[in-house]
């Protein structure tokens, strides 16, 4: 392991349903992407999004702080405001760090303070070119030949801070190297004996992964509800990526 600086099957669909997502997107671009929704309870905070559009695939993932239905009403108007935003920004071809600005002055005044939201927002172009922004939340894996990386923070999370500032980070994949997206509930499932799933059982789950995005995908939750003996007590959501 290194660490890098700071499909179509859906259990469960947010507010806002996501664009459909086909196995293979375009005969001569292999990209292979999965995603996995599932809420711990009637309402979810977790939000994702896929978006198609010229030479690249836009993918984002994120999470709510808190749960219930206050954490649903936020997701709600971030996946919405996503939406809109990615479409806007695979016109333009602005980076995924211009995006994350956006939605933050967005929901700078409508979140409340004791509100905040981690997200993830990045592209993955046909030629293999990987632009990523990380706003506090968990760390995307890149899982190549041999070795997965993990992508820190590029900046803050969303909706907490007046001056807030993301990079982003860039990289390539090779063909069959995957990007693997997860929400909290993956990292903090627990054990009947309270041991988290933590970060070191994704890694384990993806080593010598499957070809398929959605193998990656069910293979990571068979290993999170093997250990949690398939109590939820937080949302869960996957989105993998594979070049």
């Amino acid at each position: 392991m290194s660490t890098l600086p700071a499909g179509g099957r859906l259990i469960q669909m947010p507010l806002f349903q996501a664009e459909p997502v086909p196995d293979r997107l375009d005969p001569g671009a292999s990209i292979d992407v999965h995603a996995i929704s599932i809420p711990a309870r009637g309402f979810t905070g977790d939000f994702y999004f896929t978006h198609r559009y010229d030479d690249r695939l836009w993918f984002a993932l994120g999470d709510v702080a808190g749960k219930g239905l206050p954490a649903a009403v936020i997701m709600a108007m971030i996946q919405e405001e996503l939406e809109h935003r990615i479409e806007s920004c695979a016109i333009t071809r602005c980076h995924p760090s211009a995006t994350m600005q956006r939605l933050h002055t967005f929901l700078r005044p409508l979140v409340p303070r004791n509100r905040f939201a981690t997200a993830v927002i990045g592209h993955l172009r046909y030629d293999g070119t990987l632009e990523i922004a990380n706003a506090g939340h968990c760390p995307p894996l890149i899982v190549r030949a041999g070795r997965i990386e993990r992508v820190g923070s590029t900046g803050p999370i969303l909706g907490a801070f007046p001056e807030a500032q993301w990079k982003t980070y860039e990289t390539r994949l090779a063909p069959g190297d995957a990007l693997v997206l997860y929400s909290d509930g993956v990292l903090e499932a627990q054990s009947p004996d309270g041991d988290d799933f933590g970060i070191g059982r994704i890694e384990e789950a993806l080593h010598g992964a499957p070809a398929s995005a959605g193998q990656i995908a069910d293979g990571i939750l068979s290993a999170v509800n093997l250990h949690s003996g398939n109590v939820r007590q937080d949302d869960l959501t996957l989105v993998v990526v594979r070049a």
